[in-house]
């Protein structure tokens, strides 16, 4: 249904001045934002912290998502993985196990390259070339959900997974959290939903939302600050070991 060895071009195609989404052509050519910089529309990260954690850039090319090969017409090409019909791994795994969540449960869609752009992730691959005509319309119709995990103190990409995403309330970041050599909370694991089109951007900064995003973060001030407690005094035993 679509080319084996694609063309080695597809997996350079150029970011455009303009957000674009995930975009499965029925060629097989595959682009677009995995996630925008800047974005914040996930709000209180599952009621882990109260502040927005926006998308990592990735400080080593994304070589923790790059974990493949694939063969195309311009020779072998270093591919990360689009997945679909799974779940997200847990937040307690670690990187490798979080990589083998995904492959081991769920269906390779697509095969990507991902570059920090101008605007946010920028993915563009090719379509798994065996994929099914369900498969494939999965694929189109979810959007992609980012999965970082923390190596060597960095937030880094290993897995993006299609994912079903509700109109409202907007899906919400989830986010583990650990403690940092001075006991402050330190992000260890990440996983963003989609990045919303303009027109539900709106519905973000309605005042209604923000209404009760306000009366939510007030209602968590407490048992965060409790947390961060917990987390500093865990270092400091830890540190007396």
């Amino acid at each position: 249904m679509f080319p084996l060895r694609p063309s080695r071009d597809w997996f350079d195609i150029p970011e455009p001045g303009a957000p674009t989404p995930l975009t499965y052509e029925k060629s097989g050519r595959v682009y677009g934002h995995l996630a925008l910089w800047g974005s914040c529309h996930t709000g209180f990260l599952n009621g882990a912290v109260a502040e927005c954690v926006q998308p990592p850039p990735s400080k080593t090319e994304y070589q923790q998502f790059h974990l493949g090969v694939l063969e195309t017409d311009g020779g072998d090409v270093r591919v990360g993985k689009i997945t679909y019909a799974t779940g997200h791994a847990p937040l307690s795994a670690s990187a490798r196990v979080a990589a083998d969540h995904y492959d081991n449960t769920g269906s390779v869609g697509a095969f990507v390259r991902a570059h920090n752009g101008s605007l946010g992730i920028w993915v563009s691959g090719s379509v798994r070339s065996d994929i099914t005509d369900e498969g494939f319309r999965d694929l189109r119709a979810n959007p992609p959900s980012g999965d970082w995990r923390s190596m060597n103190r960095n937030l880094e990409l290993v897995a993006a997974l299609s994912v079903p995403v509700p109109g409202f309330p907007i899906p919400r970041a989830e986010v583990a959290l650990a403690a940092s050599a001075d006991g402050a909370p330190e992000v260890e694991s990440l996983i963003l939903p989609p990045w919303m089109p303009e027109e539900e951007f709106a519905l973000v900064a309605s005042a209604d939302y923000q209404e009760r995003k306000k009366q939510l973060a007030a209602a968590l001030a407490v048992p965060v600050e409790r947390d961060r407690e917990f987390l500093r005094r865990r270092a400091a035993l830890a540190a007396q070991r």
